[in-house]
């Protein structure tokens, strides 16, 4: 449960950063890579099964 909850919040804060470089300086393909890549990567931890031991 937790973990979902810093996933999201991480997700909120690249959002943010990522929306004001592209509004404060411009356009820039390496923000939007950085984006993508980070929407995949929380995409694939929040559907990770969970180890129960």
């Amino acid at each position: 449960m937790i973990n979902r909850v810093v996933l999201a919040l991480v997700f909120f804060i690249v959002l943010l950063a990522s929306l004001a470089e592209i509004i404060f300086k411009g356009f820039s393909l390496k923000t939007i890579l950085l984006l993508i890549a980070t929407i995949i990567v929380i995409a694939f931890l929040w559907m990770s099964p969970k180890k129960r031991d």
